[in-house]
Formats: structure tokens, sequence, C-alpha cells
């Protein structure tokens, strides 16, 4: 009983992403919002699901997907309290446990490494002006390397809580000439 308080109090007080993944079987190209609390919540439907959320993007020419894991937003893009920061520069996709995550679009791999916060880190140039980041990785794929090119849907790694992550998750980004843009409502 002490130990389900005590992992109960740990995850409650937990700065990042916390909430059970999603059921099973979800609908196909849906995406909802993880049980709970979740910071800088996109509208959702009365389901819980994102509103209007469509699965893939076009961004600057760059056919992207919206979320490249299987999990559930516990976190969205944007001014958020306490946590990582006051501003969240893409969104959380929590997996409960370590789950492959795949390339958001077609890309060369430019960085394989540790950043600071963000922990294991690989980004992905898709073009001169867009970029997408997958960070707090448990691990990354094992046939990848810097400068090797990807295609949409690729393995590239496994969820973690590597960096300042305080729940197994994948924290993604998409840059837009250095710059970034919500991976949940940016393109068309």
């Amino acid at each position: 009983m002490r130990c389900v308080f005590l992992c109960i109090l740990f995850l409650g007080l937990s700065a990042c992403v916390t909430a059970p993944p999603p059921a099973p079987g979800r609908a196909a190209g849906a995406l909802s919002l993880c049980p709970g609390r979740v910071a800088n919540a996109p509208a959702t439907d009365r389901r819980g699901r994102i509103a209007g959320f469509a699965p893939v993007t076009e961004i600057s020419g760059v056919s992207l997907l919206r979320a490249p894991v299987d999990g559930c937003v516990s976190s969205g893009f944007g001014p958020r309290r306490g946590g990582a920061g006051s501003f969240h520069h893409g969104v959380d996709l929590y997996t409960g446990s370590p789950r492959t995550i795949i390339a958001g679009g077609d890309g060369v791999v430019e960085l394989i490494g540790s950043q600071r916060g963000y922990g294991r880190t690989v980004i992905i140039r898709h073009n001169r002006t867009v970029k997408t980041r997958y960070a707090h990785l448990s691990r990354y794929d094992g046939d990848l390397r810097e400068g090797r090119r990807v295609r949409r849907g690729d393995p590239i790694g496994r969820t973690g809580d590597s960096g300042n992550a305080t729940a197994v998750h994948l924290h993604y980004e998409i840059l837009v000439r250095g710059k970034p843009a919500n991976p949940l409502t940016a393109g068309r």
C-alpha cells in the first residue's frame, strides 16, 4: 500500500508528463489528451480527442507527421507554468513505457547525441528550412547515423526519460527557419 501511495505521489508531483497512454486501438488518425491535467492543452472534442487533428501536415514543402509515436498529449505547445521552463517549444507524447519513435518525414539525420535538458536527441533536417527534434529518448535505433537519409516512418529510437524528463515520453518539435512551430497546428 505504501508503494502505491509513493508512486501516486511521485507521479502527481512530476513536472513533466505523467498520465497513462490512450487505450490500445484508438481511432485511426485520432490523437487524445492524456487523462488528468495537461499543460497547454489544445482544444478537444467531448471524447478528449484533439479537435480537427490531422495526422499529417505540409510545412514549406515537407510532409510531416504531427505525432511520430503512439501516445497521448501530456503537454502542448506554448506558455506553461513550472516544469521545464515557461515556454514549451514542442509537444510531449506520453507512452508510459518505451515505444518506437519513427521519423516524422523524409530527411537527413543532422544530430544524434545528448543535448542539455533534452537528453538523448535526434534532429532530422528535411530541407533548408524545416527540421524536427525528437528528445528524451531511451535509445537510438541501431542503424541510425548522422548523415544517414531517412524516410518518413523509419524507426529512429525509443521513447524514454533522459534529460530533464520525469516520465517516459517523446518531446517532439518542428523548427521552421530555426523557430519552433506547433506540431499539432502548423502547416495545412
